[in-house]
């Protein structure tokens, strides 16, 4: 290797590490922070469905107990491949978007859409339409998926 081994960086000391100042600056951790952000997407959207389905009021609202146990595994299976079908379609709607309107952009069409699949998963879950839900899972699932291309 060129140059030899070097020193691992402590990051809340970067005072004199011989790097030019453009190296280490505000951006750099913004962009770490933000595309960090952009990865727990999933995590946090697979911790909602959990607790929703975990969830009595959510059960009651749904009528979930009113169906064969055939029927609560596939709405419960239904509605967590939801997200998991709009992020397929997402990844390749975010190829495009991205060369359209540049990265930044792009995070901010999926959070809006993440955002909206978020509310009409709400609003449905509050109503107990579970075609509300599944539509709203699927539009979260579109942004949801674009995190990975555009971040």
């Amino acid at each position: 290797m060129a140059g030899g081994v070097k020193k691992p960086v402590n990051i809340f000391r970067l005072g004199n590490l011989g790097e030019p100042d453009g190296v280490f600056n505000w951006r750099l951790w913004f962009a770490v922070v933000s595309f960090g952000l952009l990865g727990a997407a999933r995590g946090i959207d697979e911790g909602l469905i959990s607790g929703a389905f975990n969830s009595p009021d959510f059960q009651s609202t749904i009528d979930y107990k009113s169906f064969s146990a055939v029927e609560q595994a596939n709405i419960k299976a239904n509605v967590s491949a939801m997200v998991q079908i709009g992020s397929v379609a997402g990844a390749l709607i975010a190829f495009l978007v991205c060369d359209r309107i540049g990265r930044i952009m792009a995070t901010r069409f999926l959070c809006v859409l993440w955002v909206v699949g978020i509310i009409i998963f709400m609003i449905g879950g509050v109503n107990g339409n579970l075609g509300a839900i599944y539509a709203g899972r699927f539009i979260a699932g579109l942004g949801v998926g674009q995190t990975p291309v555009v971040g």
